[in-house]
């Protein structure tokens, strides 16, 4: 290659990566701005958790908790200010992280974790929903220890400016267009205003009894992270003298007494203020499928009743 090839491609690359460079800073500007300008919505609703929850009461987990726990009507049995922070497909890492950022900013009086035995059950998906937590990163250095652990390259993607939003766009965009301009007076509960079909319940019903046998056949192991997030998560309350309670909300089938049930609760012995309730085995919402929206979540009947 000639000399003036060489000054030409080595102009073409660096006019190249300045055009990468500026285009990543506007898409991750114009990002930002969607992103934190949503006033309704999934995401709307965690910012509002990390960066505003003032309540006496904070409820975290799953998708279980935000469709089990009606905030407004725990408001009206306990007379104290209520906000569920619960997260669609979320596991004990992520708790573990809100869990820091609401008590950097303000203690809750309360704290009510909503816990299953999936939490503690091998998932390798567990880290990578972390992703959730990359917009915020700039601002929440409490968060970098979840974050780093998503990868090894972690901190060099965090040099992109779009690269926090990548996973958001879909959502973003769905909440900009459908939901933002609704009206949540809520408290973050997210009901589901739907019923399980008998059909599906009886189906379910039959497979879930076989896997519970497979499953007890095979041995699952623990997910020794899960153990020490959770571990983490008693500790950090604990310390910051916040009455909680660890609890499994109400299952469509009773729930046989697995390991990880006696482990979730175990756990929980050594501190004063934490209480372990189970309501896996309440006959109350067992098999009674007219109270679900799903073999997983409970509906707005199911929740109202729970929640009272």
């Amino acid at each position: 290659m000639k000399s003036s090839q060489k000054i030409r491609f080595i102009k073409s690359l660096v006019l190249g990566l300045i055009l990468v460079f500026i285009l990543d800073y506007i898409g991750g500007y114009v990002a930002r701005g969607f992103y934190f300008g949503l006033k309704n919505g999934q995401y709307a609703q965690m910012t509002y958790a990390i960066d505003s929850t003032n309540h006496e009461m904070v409820i975290l987990g799953s998708s279980r908790a935000s469709h089990h726990y009606e905030s407004k009507l725990m408001e009206e049995g306990t007379q104290w200010s209520v906000y569920n922070a619960g997260r669609d497909g979320q596991f004990l890492p992520y708790y573990c992280a809100l869990l820091d950022a609401i008590s950097n900013r303000e203690k809750p009086k309360k704290i009510i974790l909503d816990v299953n035995v999936w939490d503690l059950a091998p998932n390798d998906g567990k880290i990578d929903k972390l992703s959730m937590l990359l917009p915020y990163y700039s601002t929440h250095p409490e968060f970098l220890k979840y974050i780093h652990g998503i990868s090894d390259w972690e901190s060099l993607k965090l040099m992109s400016k779009s690269y926090p939003y990548n996973s958001t766009l879909f959502i973003m965009t769905y909440d900009y267009l459908f939901i933002n301009n609704k009206s949540d007076s809520q408290n973050g509960f997210v009901p589901l205003n739907y019923t399980m079909p008998e059909k599906d319940f009886l189906i379910y019903k039959k497979n879930k009894l076989a896997y519970d046998i497979r499953r007890e056949k095979r041995g699952v192991p623990f997910d020794q992270s899960a153990i020490q997030y959770y571990e983490y998560f008693l500790k950090t309350v604990d310390s910051l003298k916040i009455p909680t309670h660890i609890i499994i909300s109400p299952t469509l089938l009773k729930e046989p007494a697995t390991k990880e049930k006696l482990k979730l609760e175990t756990m929980t012995r050594n501190y004063n203020l934490i209480t372990f309730l189970d309501f896996s085995s309440d006959t109350t919402f067992n098999d009674h499928y007219e109270k679900f929206a799903d073999e997983f979540h409970l509906n707005d009947v199911g929740a109202k009743e729970f929640s009272l």
